[in-house]
C-alpha cells in the first residue's frame, strides 16, 4: 500500500456530480479517508466544497438531443476545458492520480496535461462504446464502427496506468479488446451504504402499487416497455402508478406514448433526483423495474438501479440478460423476457398480489447486494490510488503549497472560465 489518506486526486467526468452515483461515491470515499479530491464536471449549480470534495463546474450544458454533431461538440468542448483547468491546477500543485471517466474513451486525453507534472492516470470505463455503437447502427456500418471503436478503446487504455471495469464480465470483455488483464481492476457500482440501506427502504404495509424505474430515460433501457406494461394493468390493479425518475433523450417519446395509451394519470415523470435523495423518493415503492431491451450493450450491463433497489429491500422485476442474471439469479429477481410488455405486466401483477414472494425476493437480493458491498469495492479503489501515488513517491507533502491551493482554487478557476466562455 502507498501513503494512505494523503493522495491528491483529480476526477474528470462529463456528468452532473450530484446525480452521478459512481463519480460521487468514488470522490467522497477518497475524501473521507483524508485525500484531497477535486472533481471537474458539468456545472450543476452545486459547485464548491461538498462532503470534503472540491467540485469545479464547467459551464457547458449536457446535450441530450438527437444531433450527433452537437453531441460530439459538447464532449469536445468539455474535455478541452477540463484539460486546461487540470493543467492550471497542476501548476499550483501536481496531482498524484487523475481519474478520467467515460464516455467517451478519449476522455483519457484530458488527463495528459496533468500527466506532464507526473500524475498517474486511471481510465474508468463506465460503458462500452463499441457495443453501444453496434446497437445504434447495426449491419455492416455498425460492425465496422464497433471494430474501430474497440481499437480506440485499446489505444486510450494505453495512455492509462490503470483501467477500471464495473464487473467481471466487463473486465473479460476489455481483455478481449487487447487491454492487458494486469492493468484492469474491477470496481463495481455498489451503492453507498450510508445512503442506500433497508432502514430507508419501502414501508412494510403498502396501500397501493407504486412501481419505480430511475436512471437515464432512454429506449434501450426499456422505458417504453414499462409504460406499455402499466397500460395493461390500469384496469387490473386499481391506483397503480409508475414513477419514471431521471432525464434523457427518450423523454418526449415516453410522454407521447403515455398520452397515446391514455395512462398519463398513472405515469409520473419526476425528473432528475440527487443520489442522496433517492431513498426518500423510493420509500413507498412496491416494485422496482429494470426493463432493459436485449442488445449487445445491455447484455453487458449490471444496472446500478438494480443494486440500489436490492440495497433498499425493494423487490425487482428485470429483463433476463446475461450479466444481470449472472449476479442476480431467479431466486433474487423476478426475471422476464426483455421487450415483452405483457410478460412485464404479468410479473408486476404477480408480485403485487403476492406479498410473501415480494418479501422473499427482496431478502435474497439484499443478501447478494451485501456480498457486493461498497466496503470491498472501496478497498479496490483505495488500493489502486495508493499504488499509483506510491509510484511517484507518495502524495505531495509541501504544506505551504497545499495551503495555497486550498485557499485559492475557486477564484482562479472562475477567472479562467470568464476568460474562455
Amino acid at each position: 500500500m502507498g501513503m494512505q489518506g494523503m493522495a491528491r486526486v483529480l476526477i474528470i467526468a462529463y456528468t452532473s456530480f450530484p446525480y452521478d452515483g459512481r463519480v460521487k461515491r468514488h470522490a467522497e470515499s477518497l475524501a473521507a479517508r483524508g485525500d484531497w479530491v477535486d472533481v471537474i464536471a458539468l456545472s450543476s449549480g452545486q459547485e464548491g466544497r461538498q462532503n470534503g470534495v472540491n467540485v469545479i463546474g464547467v459551464p457547458i450544458e449536457r446535450y441530450r438531443g438527437s444531433s450527433r454533431t452537437r453531441y460530439v461538440g459538447s464532449y469536445v468542448r468539455f474535455f478541452i476545458r477540463a484539460a486546461r483547468v487540470g493543467y492550471q491546477l497542476s501548476r499550483i500543485q501536481p496531482y498524484d492520480v487523475v481519474i478520467t471517466c467515460t464516455m467517451p474513451d478519449t476522455a483519457v486525453l484530458s488527463a495528459l496535461p496533468a500527466r506532464l507534472f507526473g500524475s498517474a492516470v486511471i481510465l474508468d470505463i463506465h460503458d462500452t462504446m463499441p457495443e453501444l455503437y453496434l446497437d445504434k447502427f447495426g449491419g455492416r456500418r455498425g460492425a465496422v464502427g464497433a471494430r474501430l471503436l474497440m481499437v480506440m478503446e485499446r489505444v486510450c487504455a494505453g495512455f492509462a496506468d490503470r483501467v477500471f471495469a464495473v464487473h467481471q464480465p466487463h473486465r473479460t470483455r476489455l481483455q478481449q479488446a487487447g487491454i492487458p488483464g494486469a492493468k484492469i481492476m474491477v470496481v463495481m457500482n455498489s451503492p453507498q451504504p450510508d445512503i442506500f440501506n433497508r432502514s430507508g427502504g419501502p414501508k412494510a404495509e403498502l396501500a397501493r402499487c407504486v412501481v419505480v424505474c430511475h436512471g437515464t430515460i432512454t429506449r434501450r433501457l426499456g422505458v417504453d416497455c414499462a409504460i406499455e406494461a402499466i397500460g395493461k394493468l390500469v384496469d387490473r390493479i386499481p391506483g397503480i402508478e409508475l414513477r419514471l425518475i431521471g432525464a434523457g433523450d427518450f423523454m418526449p417519446q415516453a410522454q407521447r406514448l403515455a398520452a397515446r395509451l391514455d395512462v398519463l394519470d398513472h405515469v409520473r415523470f419526476e425528473g432528475l433526483v440527487p443520489i442522496d435523495q433517492l431513498p426518500r423518493v423510493l420509500h413507498d415503492a412496491a416494485i422496482g423495474l429494470v426493463p432493459n431491451h436485449a442488445s449487445n450493450a445491455t447484455h453487458l450491463m449490471l444496472p446500478v438501479k438494480l443494486m440500489e433497489y436490492a440495497a433498499l429491500g425493494i423487490p425487482v422485476v428485470a429483463s433476463r440478460l446475461r450479466t444481470l442474471e449472472q449476479y442476480f439469479p431467479p431466486h433474487a429477481v423476478r426475471l422476464v423476457n426483455p421487450g415483452d410488455p405483457a410478460a412485464l405486466a404479468a410479473a408486476i401483477e404477480e408480485l403485487w398480489r403476492n406479498p410473501q414472494m415480494r418479501g422473499q425476493l427482496a431478502r435474497n437480493a439484499y443478501r447478494i447486494a451485501r456480498e457486493l458491498s461498497w466496503a470491498e469495492q472501496q478497498h479496490q479503489l483505495f488500493a489502486a490510488i495508493d499504488e499509483l501515488a506510491g509510484r511517484r513517491g507518495g502524495a505531495s507533502r509541501q504544506a505551504a503549497a497545499r495551503d495555497q491551493f486550498q485557499s485559492h482554487p475557486e477564484p482562479q478557476v472562475k477567472r479562467y472560465f470568464n476568460r474562455n466562455r
